[in-house]
């Protein structure tokens, strides 16, 4: 955890700097007391939304895992008259299931179980 927050503040103070001396146009006109003072300020920000970016991340890849399976589950309904899925609500808690295990399943690959 610490190790993340420093590395957060060196990032902050590092980009900080990068920007200001090869993006046109940017300049920090201050001291070097509160340029440091600036850096540390983007790196706790960016210390703190780090968590929020990985849940956002983890979200919209679960969104999107289980908008393919549905759409292979139709797909498989259309291809295949032995499967039977007779409306949205079935399409959608079938798709949820077989994402479901595929995203536990996943895990058990990766060693995270």
């Amino acid at each position: 955890m610490l190790h993340t927050i420093i590395l957060s503040l060196l990032a902050g103070l590092a980009g900080l700097w990068v920007a200001t001396k090869f993006i046109p146009g940017v300049n920090f006109t201050g001291d070097l007391k509160s340029f440091l003072i600036a850096g540390v300020v983007l790196g706790i920000i960016l210390a703190v939304l780090h968590p929020l970016l990985n849940l956002f991340s983890v979200i919209v890849k679960l969104v999107v895992l289980l908008a393919l399976v549905l759409l292979v589950v139709w797909v498989l309904d259309v291809f295949f008259p032995e499967l039977n899925i007779p409306n949205v609500m079935a399409l959608f808690w079938t798709g949820l299931v077989v994402a479901g295990a595929t995203v536990i399943l996943s895990l058990f690959g990766r060693g995270k179980v």
